[in-house]
């Protein structure tokens, strides 16, 4: 298994940086001091974009991506809301993940691989961190169960959570 180059995600970045806010149906925005992380993967980078282009009061539909296949790319974002602002009213957070195998080896990971900072919205809302995970299972890779693991942390008030999410690797051809 390994990790796409950033390529694919020019725009992505870019537009990232500016800010990635939402207001999504489907995943819950908590209120600030109660910090939760949402973990998304799907088989396209579709959805981020969509989301970075998207006013936040509209839906982005994401395909929640629960098989994947050899060859088969898996795009996976990190959601955080409930982040705490500073007397400026700035946020700042980190996102490190590691991906268990079917057998519950820890087999690829990165401290602070990803984050955000910026001016915190008023109302709730869910940030995407900059950048995505992309995973591509090779044909060697065990079939099984496999565990994205991430944790968040607000920077701000020292707090973390956890998350994870579980994609099947299955046989078969694209």
């Amino acid at each position: 298994m390994h990790r796409l180059p950033r390529k694919l995600f020019p725009l992505f970045l870019l537009l990232a940086s500016i800010s990635s806010f939402a207001e999504r149906p489907g995943f819950s925005a908590t209120e600030s001091g109660h910090l939760s992380l949402v973990i998304v993967a799907s088989d396209t980078p579709g959805y981020i974009e969509e989301w970075l282009s998207t006013p936040s009061e509209h839906a982005v539909t994401v395909r929640r991506l629960r098989q994947a296949k050899p060859d088969q790319l898996v795009v996976s974002a990190f959601l955080a809301s409930g982040l705490t602002a500073n007397p400026q009213g700035e946020y700042a957070f980190r996102v490190s993940f590691y991906v268990l195998d079917p057998n519950g080896k820890a087999i690829l990971g990165a401290r602070d691989y990803a984050g955000g900072s910026g001016v915190l919205p008023d109302k709730p809302m869910l940030i995407m961190a900059d950048p995505a995970l992309d995973i591509i299972f090779e044909k060697s890779d065990s079939m099984g169960t496999y565990t994205i693991v991430a944790q968040l942390m607000d920077l701000i008030a020292g707090t973390k959570t956890d998350a994870s999410y579980k994609i099947d690797l299955v046989q078969g051809a694209l």
